[in-house]
């Protein structure tokens, strides 16, 4: 089992972050990997997830947190553990991730300022990357989060916010990166995205 330390990534855990390195994404190294993150105890499981969750600075964004395909399979992990079920072989783990090969998923929680009233979740375009190199959103999924104070019977709720889901080709080289999202081609909300910490 992995020690909580070894779970972090960067300089802290040397041994699991050399070994999914050493293996190319959607591999059956990156996915038994993941399966023994899984079995780990629930702190090593939380801090492993930890490394993927960041604080924007935009106060338009409450968090962006990220999946790769490394946490992807300990996600479908943790749901067949949580079920009570047995986990499947590594073989299926890797043909239920092959969809996924090469996507890069980042997940942000947006608000939206009270004034705009929106009742529908706006147009959003979203992009991810580094200076001038910015490639547009492959698949995005909205969820809209409405206001919770509103009374009853006053109409359409009004939106607040989004929790909205956004997939990308996943770049060879891990980068900082920056995430914006585009709304309404108005404004714009803007988060940094720190994936050289990510595998």
């Amino acid at each position: 089992m992995l020690t909580r330390a070894e779970l972090h990534a960067g300089a802290d855990a040397p041994r699991w972050k050399q070994l999914a390195e050493a293996a190319l994404p959607g591999t059956q190294a990156v996915v038994e990997l993941g399966l023994r993150v899984a079995r780990g105890s629930a702190a090593d499981r939380a801090a492993f997830h930890a490394g993927y969750v960041s604080v924007a600075g935009d106060p338009a964004i409450a968090g962006v947190e990220v999946v790769t395909e490394l946490r992807r399979v300990v996600l479908l992990a943790e749901a067949y553990l949580a079920a009570g079920e047995p986990l499947p072989e590594a073989d299926q783990i890797a043909e239920a991730l092959r969809p996924f090969q090469d996507r890069l998923t980042v997940i942000a929680r947006i608000r939206f300022h009270p004034q705009n009233g929106y009742t529908a979740v706006p147009a959003l375009d979203v992009r991810l990357g580094t200076g001038f190199s910015m490639q547009s959103a492959l698949e995005v999924r909205t969820t809209a989060i409405e206001d919770a104070a509103a009374a009853p019977g006053e109409g359409r709720p009004v939106i607040r916010g989004a929790a909205v889901e956004a997939s990308f080709r996943a770049a060879h080289e891990r980068a900082i990166q920056t995430l914006v999202i585009h709304v309404n081609n108005v404004y714009l909300m803007v988060a940094t995205v720190d994936l050289t910490r990510m595998l």
